[in-house]
Protein backbone atom coordinates (compact mmCIF):
# COMPACT_ATOMS: atom_id res chain seq x y z
CA UNK A 1 0.00 0.00 0.00
CA UNK A 2 1.39 3.38 -1.04
CA UNK A 3 1.87 5.79 1.86
CA UNK A 4 0.60 9.36 1.74
CA UNK A 5 3.27 11.91 0.71
CA UNK A 6 5.03 13.87 3.43
CA UNK A 7 4.69 17.01 1.28
CA UNK A 8 2.88 17.88 -1.92
CA UNK A 9 1.65 20.96 -3.70
CA UNK A 10 2.27 23.50 -6.41
CA UNK A 11 5.99 24.44 -6.45
CA UNK A 12 5.06 28.08 -7.10
CA UNK A 13 3.26 28.16 -3.75
CA UNK A 14 5.34 25.67 -1.77
CA UNK A 15 8.91 26.62 -2.72
CA UNK A 16 10.62 25.17 0.36
CA UNK A 17 8.84 21.83 0.02
CA UNK A 18 9.67 21.74 -3.69
CA UNK A 19 13.38 22.22 -2.87
CA UNK A 20 13.26 19.46 -0.28
CA UNK A 21 11.62 17.14 -2.81
CA UNK A 22 14.35 17.91 -5.36
CA UNK A 23 16.85 17.09 -2.63
CA UNK A 24 15.60 13.49 -2.61
CA UNK A 25 17.55 13.02 -5.85
CA UNK A 26 21.12 12.16 -4.85
CA UNK A 27 23.90 13.83 -6.83
CA UNK A 28 27.62 14.18 -6.81
CA UNK A 29 29.26 17.47 -5.80
CA UNK A 30 31.33 19.52 -8.22
CA UNK A 31 33.28 22.75 -8.24
CA UNK A 32 32.97 24.52 -11.60
CA UNK A 33 35.85 26.86 -12.47
CA UNK A 34 36.81 29.30 -15.19
CA UNK A 35 39.26 32.11 -15.84
CA UNK A 36 38.23 35.35 -17.54
CA UNK A 37 40.63 38.25 -18.18
CA UNK A 38 43.20 36.68 -15.88
CA UNK A 39 40.80 36.32 -12.92
CA UNK A 40 39.77 32.84 -11.73
CA UNK A 41 36.24 32.02 -10.56
CA UNK A 42 34.77 28.94 -8.93
CA UNK A 43 31.54 27.79 -7.34
CA UNK A 44 30.05 24.61 -5.91
CA UNK A 45 27.33 22.98 -8.00
CA UNK A 46 25.36 19.73 -8.02
CA UNK A 47 23.54 20.50 -11.28
CA UNK A 48 26.24 18.85 -13.43
CA UNK A 49 24.99 16.14 -15.81
CA UNK A 50 26.21 14.23 -18.85
CA UNK A 51 24.37 14.86 -22.11
CA UNK A 52 26.07 12.96 -24.93
CA UNK A 53 28.99 10.60 -25.53
CA UNK A 54 29.36 11.45 -29.21
CA UNK A 55 29.99 14.34 -29.29
CA UNK A 56 31.13 14.42 -25.62
CA UNK A 57 28.77 16.97 -24.08
CA UNK A 58 27.98 17.90 -20.46
CA UNK A 59 25.85 20.62 -18.88
CA UNK A 60 25.34 22.49 -15.62
CA UNK A 61 23.41 25.58 -14.55
CA UNK A 62 24.32 28.75 -12.68
CA UNK A 63 22.03 30.99 -10.66
CA UNK A 64 21.64 34.42 -12.24
CA UNK A 65 22.17 36.10 -8.87
CA UNK A 66 25.57 34.44 -8.44
CA UNK A 67 28.51 36.83 -8.12
CA UNK A 68 30.31 34.71 -10.74
CA UNK A 69 27.43 34.81 -13.23
CA UNK A 70 28.96 37.40 -15.58
CA UNK A 71 32.23 35.46 -15.77
CA UNK A 72 30.62 32.13 -16.66
CA UNK A 73 28.18 33.80 -19.06
CA UNK A 74 31.11 35.15 -21.08
CA UNK A 75 33.77 32.45 -20.60
CA UNK A 76 35.18 30.39 -23.47
CA UNK A 77 36.01 27.36 -21.30
CA UNK A 78 35.11 25.93 -17.91
CA UNK A 79 36.30 22.96 -15.88
CA UNK A 80 34.18 20.56 -13.85
CA UNK A 81 35.98 19.24 -10.74
CA UNK A 82 34.12 16.25 -9.24
CA UNK A 83 34.87 16.23 -5.51
CA UNK A 84 36.04 13.24 -3.47
CA UNK A 85 34.54 11.98 -0.21
CA UNK A 86 37.02 13.90 1.94
CA UNK A 87 36.55 17.29 0.24
CA UNK A 88 33.55 18.65 2.17
CA UNK A 89 35.67 21.64 3.21
CA UNK A 90 36.43 22.36 -0.46
CA UNK A 91 32.72 22.21 -1.28
CA UNK A 92 31.84 24.61 1.53
CA UNK A 93 34.71 26.93 0.59
CA UNK A 94 33.45 27.39 -2.98
CA UNK A 95 29.80 27.54 -1.87
CA UNK A 96 30.44 30.82 -0.05
CA UNK A 97 30.64 34.21 -1.69
CA UNK A 98 33.91 36.06 -1.53
CA UNK A 99 36.93 37.24 -3.52
CA UNK A 100 40.02 35.22 -4.44
CA UNK A 101 38.71 31.76 -3.57
CA UNK A 102 41.88 30.22 -4.98
CA UNK A 103 44.28 31.86 -2.50
CA UNK A 104 46.41 29.19 -0.79
CA UNK A 105 44.95 26.44 -3.03
CA UNK A 106 47.22 24.30 -5.18
CA UNK A 107 45.67 24.23 -8.67
CA UNK A 108 46.80 23.70 -12.24
CA UNK A 109 45.54 25.39 -15.40
CA UNK A 110 43.19 23.49 -17.67
CA UNK A 111 41.79 24.43 -21.08
CA UNK A 112 41.21 28.17 -21.35
CA UNK A 113 43.01 28.63 -18.02
CA UNK A 114 40.16 27.11 -15.98
CA UNK A 115 41.64 25.94 -12.65
CA UNK A 116 41.86 22.20 -11.98
CA UNK A 117 41.69 21.18 -8.29
CA UNK A 118 43.85 18.52 -6.68
CA UNK A 119 42.66 15.25 -5.11
CA UNK A 120 39.35 15.14 -6.99
CA UNK A 121 37.53 12.06 -8.31
CA UNK A 122 37.45 13.32 -11.88
CA UNK A 123 37.79 16.49 -13.92
CA UNK A 124 36.44 17.61 -17.28
CA UNK A 125 37.95 20.47 -19.29
CA UNK A 126 35.18 21.90 -21.44
CA UNK A 127 34.75 24.37 -24.27
CA UNK A 128 31.51 26.25 -23.78
CA UNK A 129 29.43 25.64 -26.89
CA UNK A 130 25.96 26.95 -26.01
CA UNK A 131 23.82 28.52 -23.30
CA UNK A 132 20.09 28.16 -22.72
CA UNK A 133 17.57 30.14 -20.70
CA UNK A 134 16.53 28.27 -17.57
CA UNK A 135 14.31 30.55 -15.50
CA UNK A 136 16.36 31.95 -12.63
CA UNK A 137 19.35 29.92 -13.90
CA UNK A 138 21.41 29.87 -17.10
CA UNK A 139 22.18 26.41 -18.53
CA UNK A 140 25.69 26.00 -19.93
CA UNK A 141 26.48 23.25 -22.43
CA UNK A 142 30.12 22.28 -22.80
CA UNK A 143 32.08 19.96 -25.09
CA UNK A 144 34.64 17.97 -23.13
CA UNK A 145 38.15 18.37 -24.56
CA UNK A 146 40.06 16.47 -21.84
CA UNK A 147 38.95 14.26 -18.96
CA UNK A 148 40.78 12.71 -16.01
CA UNK A 149 39.61 10.04 -13.56
CA UNK A 150 41.20 8.97 -10.25
CA UNK A 151 40.59 6.01 -7.93
CA UNK A 152 38.90 7.87 -5.09
CA UNK A 153 35.42 7.55 -3.49
CA UNK A 154 33.10 10.40 -4.55
CA UNK A 155 31.30 12.91 -2.34
CA UNK A 156 27.50 12.60 -2.49
CA UNK A 157 24.77 15.14 -1.70
CA UNK A 158 21.21 14.04 -0.91
CA UNK A 159 18.34 15.13 1.34
CA UNK A 160 20.15 18.40 2.07
CA UNK A 161 23.32 16.81 3.45
CA UNK A 162 26.63 15.28 2.43
CA UNK A 163 26.98 11.52 2.22
CA UNK A 164 29.39 8.85 1.03
CA UNK A 165 28.79 5.85 -1.17
CA UNK A 166 28.37 2.38 0.30
CA UNK A 167 27.62 -0.93 -1.33
CA UNK A 168 23.93 -1.75 -1.15
CA UNK A 169 23.19 -4.64 1.29
CA UNK A 170 21.29 -6.56 -1.41
CA UNK A 171 24.29 -6.35 -3.76
CA UNK A 172 26.57 -7.52 -0.93
CA UNK A 173 24.27 -10.46 -0.23
CA UNK A 174 24.25 -11.46 -3.90
CA UNK A 175 28.03 -11.21 -4.16
CA UNK A 176 28.71 -13.18 -0.98
CA UNK A 177 25.93 -15.72 -1.17
CA UNK A 178 24.17 -14.14 1.81
CA UNK A 179 27.25 -14.22 4.04
CA UNK A 180 27.90 -10.89 5.77
CA UNK A 181 31.36 -9.35 5.55
CA UNK A 182 33.36 -7.91 8.41
CA UNK A 183 34.83 -4.43 8.08
CA UNK A 184 38.57 -4.66 7.62
CA UNK A 185 39.79 -1.70 9.66
CA UNK A 186 43.48 -2.54 9.24
CA UNK A 187 45.09 0.24 7.25
CA UNK A 188 41.81 2.16 7.07
CA UNK A 189 42.10 5.93 7.39
CA UNK A 190 40.58 6.99 10.71
CA UNK A 191 38.54 9.81 9.14
CA UNK A 192 36.99 7.30 6.70
CA UNK A 193 36.00 4.99 9.54
CA UNK A 194 34.48 7.90 11.45
CA UNK A 195 32.44 8.95 8.41
CA UNK A 196 31.22 5.41 7.78
CA UNK A 197 30.37 4.84 11.45
CA UNK A 198 28.57 8.17 11.67
CA UNK A 199 26.58 7.41 8.50
CA UNK A 200 25.46 4.08 9.98
CA UNK A 201 24.45 5.60 13.33
CA UNK A 202 22.80 8.65 11.76
CA UNK A 203 20.74 6.54 9.36
CA UNK A 204 19.47 4.33 12.16
CA UNK A 205 18.71 7.29 14.44
CA UNK A 206 16.89 9.01 11.56
CA UNK A 207 14.67 5.96 11.07
CA UNK A 208 13.93 5.63 14.78
CA UNK A 209 13.37 9.36 15.16
CA UNK A 210 10.69 9.27 12.46
CA UNK A 211 9.11 6.20 14.04
CA UNK A 212 9.02 7.92 17.44
CA UNK A 213 7.05 10.89 16.12
CA UNK A 214 9.62 13.60 16.94
CA UNK A 215 8.67 15.18 13.62
CA UNK A 216 12.14 16.48 12.73
CA UNK A 217 14.56 15.59 9.96
CA UNK A 218 18.16 14.60 10.71
CA UNK A 219 19.40 18.02 9.61
CA UNK A 220 16.84 19.89 11.69
CA UNK A 221 17.84 17.87 14.75
CA UNK A 222 21.54 18.41 14.04
CA UNK A 223 21.11 22.17 13.67
CA UNK A 224 19.16 22.37 16.94
CA UNK A 225 21.92 20.47 18.74
CA UNK A 226 24.60 22.71 17.19
CA UNK A 227 22.77 25.86 18.34
CA UNK A 228 22.40 24.34 21.80
CA UNK A 229 26.15 23.67 22.17
CA UNK A 230 27.36 26.86 20.41
CA UNK A 231 25.00 29.52 21.67
CA UNK A 232 24.77 32.98 20.09
CA UNK A 233 26.67 31.81 17.02
CA UNK A 234 25.82 32.78 13.46
CA UNK A 235 24.72 30.17 10.96
CA UNK A 236 28.02 30.53 9.11
CA UNK A 237 29.95 29.74 12.31
CA UNK A 238 27.90 26.56 12.72
CA UNK A 239 28.58 25.24 9.20
CA UNK A 240 31.49 22.92 10.19
CA UNK A 241 29.08 20.97 12.42
CA UNK A 242 26.36 20.73 9.79
CA UNK A 243 28.29 19.31 6.79
CA UNK A 244 26.12 21.43 4.49
CA UNK A 245 26.79 24.44 2.32
CA UNK A 246 25.38 27.78 3.42
CA UNK A 247 22.32 27.73 1.16
CA UNK A 248 21.19 24.28 2.29
CA UNK A 249 21.83 25.21 5.94
CA UNK A 250 19.82 28.42 5.52
CA UNK A 251 16.93 26.32 4.19
CA UNK A 252 17.04 24.11 7.30
CA UNK A 253 17.29 27.18 9.53
CA UNK A 254 14.26 28.72 7.86
CA UNK A 255 12.20 25.61 8.52
CA UNK A 256 13.10 25.70 12.24
CA UNK A 257 12.27 29.41 12.49
CA UNK A 258 8.89 28.64 10.90
CA UNK A 259 8.34 25.91 13.51
CA UNK A 260 9.03 28.41 16.30
CA UNK A 261 12.10 26.51 17.55
CA UNK A 262 14.78 29.06 16.62
CA UNK A 263 15.09 32.83 16.38
CA UNK A 264 17.63 34.96 14.50
CA UNK A 265 18.49 38.43 15.82
CA UNK A 266 19.57 41.54 13.89
CA UNK A 267 23.22 40.45 14.09
CA UNK A 268 22.28 37.06 12.56
CA UNK A 269 22.97 35.22 15.82
CA UNK A 270 20.93 32.05 16.15
CA UNK A 271 19.18 31.15 19.42
CA UNK A 272 16.78 28.50 20.68
CA UNK A 273 13.29 29.48 21.76
CA UNK A 274 11.73 27.90 24.85
CA UNK A 275 10.07 25.37 22.55
CA UNK A 276 13.45 24.76 20.92
CA UNK A 277 15.08 24.08 24.30
CA UNK A 278 12.38 21.50 25.06
CA UNK A 279 12.82 19.93 21.64
CA UNK A 280 16.60 19.60 22.13
CA UNK A 281 16.01 17.82 25.45
CA UNK A 282 13.72 15.35 23.66
CA UNK A 283 16.30 14.83 20.88
CA UNK A 284 19.09 14.15 23.40
CA UNK A 285 16.91 11.75 25.40
CA UNK A 286 15.91 9.90 22.23
CA UNK A 287 19.50 9.72 20.94
CA UNK A 288 20.88 8.37 24.22
CA UNK A 289 18.18 5.73 24.47
CA UNK A 290 18.79 4.53 20.93
CA UNK A 291 22.59 4.79 21.04
CA UNK A 292 22.52 2.23 23.84
CA UNK A 293 20.88 -0.24 21.44
CA UNK A 294 23.13 0.71 18.52
CA UNK A 295 26.29 0.23 20.61
CA UNK A 296 25.21 -3.07 22.11
CA UNK A 297 28.12 -5.51 22.37
CA UNK A 298 30.78 -2.82 22.82
CA UNK A 299 32.35 -2.80 26.26
CA UNK A 300 32.25 0.21 28.59
CA UNK A 301 36.04 0.44 28.42
CA UNK A 302 35.97 0.62 24.62
CA UNK A 303 33.24 3.26 24.69
CA UNK A 304 35.15 5.29 27.27
CA UNK A 305 38.25 5.25 25.05
CA UNK A 306 36.33 6.34 21.95
CA UNK A 307 34.50 9.05 23.90
CA UNK A 308 37.77 10.35 25.32
CA UNK A 309 39.44 10.53 21.89
CA UNK A 310 36.50 12.27 20.23
CA UNK A 311 36.09 14.71 23.15
CA UNK A 312 39.78 15.59 22.89
CA UNK A 313 39.44 16.35 19.16
CA UNK A 314 36.37 18.52 19.76
CA UNK A 315 38.07 20.35 22.65
CA UNK A 316 41.02 21.24 20.40
CA UNK A 317 38.67 22.65 17.78
CA UNK A 318 36.80 24.68 20.43
CA UNK A 319 40.12 26.02 21.72
CA UNK A 320 41.15 27.14 18.22
CA UNK A 321 37.78 28.84 17.74
CA UNK A 322 38.17 30.66 21.08
CA UNK A 323 41.68 31.82 20.15
CA UNK A 324 40.47 33.15 16.78
CA UNK A 325 37.65 35.08 18.44
CA UNK A 326 40.06 36.52 21.02
CA UNK A 327 42.47 37.60 18.29
CA UNK A 328 39.71 39.41 16.40
CA UNK A 329 38.25 40.99 19.53
CA UNK A 330 34.95 39.15 19.31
Amino acid sequence: MTKAPVECGNPRDEGAGFRRSLGEFATGVTVITTTVDGVSYGLTSNSFASVSLNPPLVLWSIRRESQSFAAFESCSHFAVNVLAHDQIAVSQHFARSGPDKFADLAVSAGAGGAPLLNDVVASFECRRVQTYEGGDHLILLGEVETFRRYERPPLIFAKGRYAVTAEHPEITALATGGVSRRVNAEGEVLSNLLIRAYSEIAAELEKRRMESGLGLSLMQARLLRAVSTSRDSTLEALLPELFLDFNASANVLGSLVALGLITVDDEKRVSLTAAGETCVQRIVHHARANEAMLLEGITEEELATVTSVLSHIVARRDHRTHVRKSDTGQ
